[in-house]
């Protein structure tokens, strides 16, 4: 664990670097950073919109927004937090503009969060066959936003809880409580048995 926070530091050493060379309009450190970023700030984005060609422009949008506004990064999280955070408030701007048209397209497949939530009983097995998704999906779309959200952020996005605490503005033990809640409400909701407490 503790060469994994090694290997998060000396990243975003690199990426203050960087972004403070960014800020002092060094055009080569912004596409170095675009370069770093952009497979994962894309799939965030496409993971929320549904849509490869929306996905690309918000992408784009991010990191005129990180060169325009390079000079105001405070320090106080990671780089990548900070570069999340960004794409995280646009993703809900452009989602609003068309969450009705779009509502289903917001939700991520019911197989991602069955193969990646952690916990010791298999989902997976309460799910079955393919014609299982619309329960699943439903039971997704029943969860509180603020849980749903959390859920996207840990596992499909895999930020660690202080990344999203972060991001979110809420503590790191609120988040955590809100992923165990969503795991339990998902559980309950496609008949499989509750964990104490939820």
């Amino acid at each position: 664990m503790s060469g994994e926070g090694g290997g998060r530091d000396r990243h975003d050493a690199e990426d203050r670097r960087l972004l403070a060379r960014v800020a002092s309009r060094d055009a080569a450190a912004h596409r170095a950073l675009f370069e770093a970023y952009y497979a994962r700030i894309y799939s965030f984005a496409l993971r929320r919109l549904g849509d490869a060609g929306l996905s690309e422009e918000l992408v784009a949008d991010v990191f005129y927004e990180v060169w325009r506004s390079g000079a105001s990064f405070q320090g106080g999280s990671r780089v990548s937090t900070w570069i999340f955070g960004i794409a995280h408030f646009k993703c809900l701007r452009a989602s609003r503009d068309r969450r009705r048209a779009k509502r289903d397209a917001l939700l991520p497949t019911a197989d991602a969060y069955l193969h990646a939530v952690p916990d010791e009983r298999d989902l997976e097995a309460q799910v079955g066959a393919r014609g299982e998704l619309g329960r699943v999906e439903s039971a997704l779309e029943q969860l509180p936003a603020e849980q749903r959200e959390v859920l996207r952020l840990a596992v499909l996005d895999g930020l660690d809880y202080a990344e999203i605490a972060q991001l979110t503005g809420v503590s790191e033990g609120t988040v955590k409580s809100r992923v165990a809640r969503a795991r339990a409400r998902l559980r309950q909701r496609l008949g499989g048995p509750a964990e104490p407490g939820s």
